[in-house]
Formats: C-alpha cells, structure tokens, sequence
C-alpha cells in the first residue's frame, strides 16, 4: 500500500480524494468518447490527471508514493512492457490500411494521449487504489476502470468477439504496465512505451 506524508495529512482527507479521482476517471472517459477536435482533445486529456495527481498529494500521498519520479527499469520491468507490446500487435492488426506518417498526429497528440493516460491510470489511479487495497487488487481494479476507458475503441469494433479479445488485450497490456509501475517505482517507462506505440497506431486508419 501507498504511504500518507504527514506533513500533507490535513489538506484533504484521502476519501475525498479518491472520490476526485474516480470521478475523474468518468471525465477522461467522457473526453474520449467526445473526441474533441485536435490540439483541444490533447489538452482535456492531462485535466482527468493532473486534478487527480493534485487531490492525492493534498490528502497525503507522496510524490513517490505516486510514481511521479525517474528510476532505472529493472530487468522483470523491461521484460514487462516487452510483452505488453506484443500483446498490443492484434490491435494493429485490426487497421485497415497504413496511412503513412503525419507529423502533429506522430511527434504531438499520440505522446500526449500516452503522457495522459499514464499520469491518470498509472500515476493517480492505481496509487490511491494501493491505498486501500493489496498490490495485485490494485492492479486489477484499476485495469477494470482502464479497459471501460476504451469505451469508444469497443463501439467502433465489427463483432462482440472482435470487442472481447480488444478487452482481453487491453487489460493484459494494462496489466504490464501497472506491474513494472509497481515493479520499479515509476511511470517513465510506461509511459514511454505507451505513447511509442500510440505514436505507431498513428500510422494506420481505423474505419
């Protein structure tokens, strides 16, 4: 479980907290289903995060405690987003049709989609669920609110099997992520590797 700083405990109760968060997991879900016009999608992307990160450090919890810091990946934790990538390969794919490199979609908003999504699911969500449950429940809750996430990617699917093993791959490659999270005590890695594959998915048309 995620310890409490002290120094932070009267700023906020930690139920409190957690409630701004999973609320803020409804606005990031609701943000994606809009989908906004770009650069405005990118920019409401970080608030679900960045509200989130800021309710848990006023209730207590720590800048470490949250994975917000650099640390050198363990060898498990590569191990782990190597095999989340080759989990993610089904949903490539599912394209269909390479639409070749397009500079702000590649270098802008796939990172910050990646950048997001890790700050909110890795770095507030899973955290201020390490508070009050075990570290493997944690991981699976939080996976749970991460695949209903993708809400608009199972309506635009052609099957309810197509949909299942979309379910399937997303919670598994979610897994990975939170395990090496919780593995190295950060979010750099998986974040990096999240937005790298987005920065891929970019190359490629979904109709």
């Amino acid at each position: 479980m995620t310890t409490l700083a002290p120094q932070a405990q009267s700023r906020c109760s930690f139920g409190v907290a957690l409630g701004i968060t999973l609320a803020m997991g409804i606005a990031i879900t609701v943000i994606d289903v809009l989908q906004p016009s770009e650069p405005l999608f990118s920019i409401l992307a970080f608030i679900p995060g960045v509200v989130s990160i800021l309710a848990l450090r006023a209730s207590g919890l720590s800048r470490e405690g949250l994975y917000l810091r650099f640390a050198r990946i363990s060898t498990p934790g590569l191990l782990a987003l190597a095999a989340a990538t080759v989990l993610l390969l089904p949903i490539l794919a599912s394209s269909t049709g390479w639409s070749g490199w397009r500079w702000l979609p590649a270098l802008l908003y796939a990172p910050a989609s990646g950048i997001a999504q890790e700050i909110y699911f890795r770095g507030a969500l899973l955290p201020a669920f390490e508070h009050v449950l075990r570290g493997k429940q944690a991981i699976v809750l939080h996976n749970v609110v991460f695949v209903g996430y993708h809400f608009r990617t199972f309506c635009s699917v052609p099957s309810l099997p197509v949909a299942a093993l979309v379910a399937v791959v997303l919670f598994a490659a979610g897994y990975g992520w939170a395990w090496q999270v919780q593995r190295d005590c950060t979010i750099f890695w998986s974040t990096a590797q999240h937005s790298l594959f987005l920065i891929l998915m970019s190359m490629f048309e979904w109709v």
